[in-house]
């Protein structure tokens, strides 16, 4: 079983099959939708009604140094396979990858002061598992 414990540094995040380069940080966020009611059965507490679905959603930032994600957000709807290694992609290592993932933000930004940078943000379907 590989362990969870170590540095930001050796993240990496994959859009297809080509590695970010100059990955400055990433946030992977799960919801659970589920439809409550309440009822009068003697407490204030919501039943439980269903389980809707899960969205999981991956945000990143990167030193601007390559169009992959901009192509991929202007492509509009086109689906792609985004993989997060937050230890490195080491053998045993955990990986993360959204798959059917559709690019929904892009953002572009610079100022006098630091280096060119961009962002985006995905939503998908997650499996866990680890690098072989």
């Amino acid at each position: 079983m590989s362990t969870l414990l170590g540095s930001g540094m050796n993240g990496v995040v994959q859009i297809a099959t080509v590695a970010i380069a100059n990955l400055k940080n990433a946030s992977l966020s799960i919801k659970n939708d589920v439809i409550e009611e309440l009822v009068c059965n003697g407490s204030l507490a919501p039943a439980l009604i269903a389980a809707t679905g899960q969205h999981v959603e991956v945000k990143a930032e990167q030193l601007w140094t390559d169009t992959v994600a901009i192509t991929d957000i202007i492509a509009g709807g086109t689906a792609v396979t985004i993989i997060l290694a937050p230890n490195g992609t080491t053998s045993g290592k955990p990986k993360l990858t959204i798959s059917q993932a559709i690019m929904t933000q892009f953002d572009l930004k610079w100022d006098q002061k630091s280096a060119i940078s961009d962002s985006f943000s995905a939503k998908g379907i997650l499996a866990i598992g680890t690098f072989p």
